[in-house]
């Protein structure tokens, strides 16, 4: 069964490159530009894992991460910060990896790989 991928960024260059990236290599994915738009999409897609940038508008990634761990039936959906800001946010717990921007397409993948395996 393909994997689904959310990628949540408000930044549609960024978006368009995940997406190729995930897209040529098996993965379903849906597209979310800020954090209030990936809640609404995110019970309907039940991604099997989600990249989110930290700095959009609307609802933040820090907001968008804290309102998915409290939901009961999505809280374990594996994360992969993928952001230009700076140091961890505190919201996150030390297991979510996070890659900086400009994101490198092998590391992501084999980042992705073993968190889906």
């Amino acid at each position: 069964m393909q994997k689904k991928i959310l990628i949540v960024d408000d930044d549609p260059a960024v978006v368009d490159f995940l997406n190729e990236i995930f897209t040529d290599n098996g993965f379903a994915t849906e597209k979310a530009y800020n954090g209030a738009e990936a809640l609404e999409k995110i019970a309907a897609f039940a991604p099997n894992l989600i990249t989110l940038d930290m700095d959009m508008p609307e609802k933040a990634g820090t907001m968008f991460y804290i309102g998915l761990r409290k939901n009961e039936a999505l809280k374990d959906t594996p994360i992969i910060v993928i952001s230009g800001v700076g140091p961890r946010p505190p919201a996150l717990t030390k297991d979510i990896p996070v890659l900086q921007k400009p994101v490198e397409p092998a590391a992501l993948l084999a980042l992705v790989g073993k968190m889906l395996n």
